[in-house]
């Protein structure tokens, strides 16, 4: 049930991660992302969901939902930082961006996953013993 709780978790955050990055630089900034069409929402879920589903994918690894640390904090702080700074009003390009930011996303994911399936594995072994 911890687990399905924190699978739950993982696609809610992964779903308000690009506007909640975004609030730090005010409303101005957060409203290149929300003054859009519905097709914008969706687009922007869509591909926003390669890196959560990535997240979400580690998470079948894993017995304890305490292993998630590592590639939640990696795949989301990258995600988090990567739209904070995507400034989509400096270029006609830069929308392009939001296609690429999951995918490089995986990267940092796979890396917090492979941390976290050696502490599941260390959790396993101090728990049989």
């Amino acid at each position: 049930m911890r687990m399905r709780n924190a699978r739950i978790a993982i696609a809610l955050l992964g779903l308000v991660l690009p506007y909640m990055a975004r609030l730090p630089r005010g409303i101005e900034w957060l409203q290149q992302y929300t003054d859009t069409g519905l097709g914008s929402w969706l687009f922007l879920g869509a591909f926003n969901a390669i890196a959560w589903g990535a997240i979400l994918a580690c998470s079948f690894m894993y017995l304890r939902p305490s292993s998630l640390i590592g590639p939640c904090l990696l795949g989301f702080g990258f995600l988090a930082w990567a739209h904070n700074t995507l400034d989509l009003s400096a270029d006609a390009q830069a929308a392009i961006g939001l296609i690429f930011i999951p995918i490089y996303a995986l990267l940092p994911i796979a890396i917090g996953g492979a941390i976290g399936y050696v502490l599941d594995r260390r959790l396993r072994r101090n728990d049989a013993a």
